[in-house]
């Protein structure tokens, strides 16, 4: 994961960082800015397994409010990176709406469309789902719509319904009680352990401060090792590697 910057995160810097993480996980997933096909390929033959990239709002007159200028303000560019990276040969592909800028009910509804285009125009791949909802961040935006829990489980059930063989991911920007007991209702991925800190995890590793703010506020702090217990507790076996 990374920003939107290829000053700071160039494909090298990118493509030899894959090559590190290789080998130490069997999976690399990639969650960075939109790339061309051409790039898709060359992260592909460095490791690169999957990507996950939020379209963020499928209104593309928001979007345009929302992003005004940069690399980041074609919509239509940001729409077709799951295009390029499928045609890249990627085993995984993820997408989601940030939950918050518009009415979740058009937001999820385009995304359930994206993400059955995909799996269709792409039968080879893992297609996945996410529902990042906002969380508090530096600025004080303030989201047009609040998504309550049951709202957000109403949207998890609906694409699940629409499309039986879909991943679908829920984070640690959901508190630990719901994401304790969603999980019957056909969650895939969770995450755990993780951090918005840009060095956040070297800060966790090796013990020494980092003088950044998060992206945005975690709501579930709990470790890899005690999301796993919860997992076994509720019936179900944790995997932490997929098997291609």
């Amino acid at each position: 994961m990374c920003g939107e910057s290829r000053v700071k995160t160039s494909l090298e810097y990118l493509k030899k960082s894959v090559k590190v993480l290789k080998n130490f996980f069997d999976a690399v997933d990639l969650e960075a800015y939109p790339l061309e096909e051409n790039e898709y390929r060359e992260l592909f033959a460095a490791g690169v397994d999957g990507l996950t990239i939020y379209q963020e709002t499928y209104d593309e007159n928001l979007y345009k409010v929302l992003h005004t200028k940069g690399a980041k303000a074609d919509c239509k560019y940001r729409l077709e990176t799951c295009e390029r990276a499928g045609k890249a040969n990627y085993r995984n592909l993820n997408v989601g709406a940030l939950l918050g800028l518009k009415d979740f009910v058009s937001e999820v509804f385009f995304a359930g469309i994206h993400a059955q285009y995909l799996r269709k125009k792409f039968p080879h791949a893992e297609v996945g789902m996410s529902f990042p909802r906002l969380r508090p961040a530096e600025g004080g935006f303030q989201p047009k719509t609040t998504i309550t829990d049951m709202q957000l489980v109403q949207a998890i059930c609906a694409v699940r319904l629409f499309i039986n063989r879909i991943n679908i991911t829920v984070s640690t920007r959901e508190s630990s009680e719901l994401r304790n007991n969603i999980i019957p209702f056909g969650i895939t991925k969770m995450s755990a352990g993780s951090s918005t800190e840009v060095g956040g995890y070297v800060k966790r590793v090796a013990q020494v401060e980092v003088l950044s703010k998060g992206q945005f506020t975690i709501n579930d702090v709990a470790s890899v090792a005690s999301v796993k217990d919860m997992i076994y507790k509720a019936g179900y076996q944790p995997v932490m590697k997929d098997m291609f």
